[in-house]
């Protein structure tokens, strides 16, 4: 029976692919759901941009605010009552009321920002999903960028009135939760793909 050199290890017939089988799987699901919270994430900050952006900040004051504009076969529609109707209307107004002059800008570049690195993060998913190894790294980079975006994004809506507060406050805490559980995964999946013998030139 040979004896294999000092120094070198006997590989189990097998082994290296079910290692391959294993890592797959692994980036397989983290990637799968990379896309699919990109996707819903890309939706949000495009909502958001598109709201101050195309919408903007209503031009008159709480005191000088129109009656909303209700048509009844509208609202027979869109299946709303009278009283939803005028809750919409001033529920758009409360932006303007509890936001400071800085915070228009500033969500609109953190949402462009956030639309830009949802897009990364579903390209980044697929890749994952077919199995590119480059695609590891560059997951621990984009999770890792959306969550410190989170925490920006706290940090402002922190310092706006209380109405913006109770909008985006607690929506921003599960999106960094999210973010920096899949920041996390990305880091393991990686660890494990230097780690695991055959499968570092994949």
């Amino acid at each position: 029976m040979a004896i294999p050199p000092q120094g070198t290890s006997r590989t189990c017939p097998g082994t290296e692919a079910v290692n391959t089988t294993e890592a797959t799987g692994r980036a397989g699901a983290l990637g799968i759901v990379a896309v699919l919270l990109g996707i819903l994430l890309a939706a949000w900050h495009a909502n958001e941009w598109m709201k101050f952006v195309i919408v903007g900040t209503p031009p008159y004051t709480v005191a000088t605010m129109p009656e909303p504009d209700c048509e009844e076969d509208e609202l027979v529609e869109e299946g709303l009552s009278l009283t939803e109707c005028h809750q919409l209307a001033y529920a758009v107004h409360d932006i303007s009321v509890s936001s400071p002059d800085w915070f228009k800008s500033f969500h609109v570049a953190v949402s462009a920002a956030g639309t830009l690195l949802s897009l990364l993060s579903i390209v980044i998913g697929i890749a994952l999903v077919d199995y590119r190894q480059w695609a590891a790294t560059a997951a621990v980079s984009v999770f890792g960028a959306l969550a410190v975006l989170d925490v920006v994004s706290f940090t402002a809506v922190v310092n706006t009135g209380p109405l913006i507060r109770q909008m985006y406050l607690w929506s921003i805490l599960i999106w960094f939760s999210i973010h920096l559980a899949m920041a996390i995964g990305a880091v393991v999946q990686r660890q494990y793909l230097r780690a695991t013998p055959g499968l570092a030139g994949t």
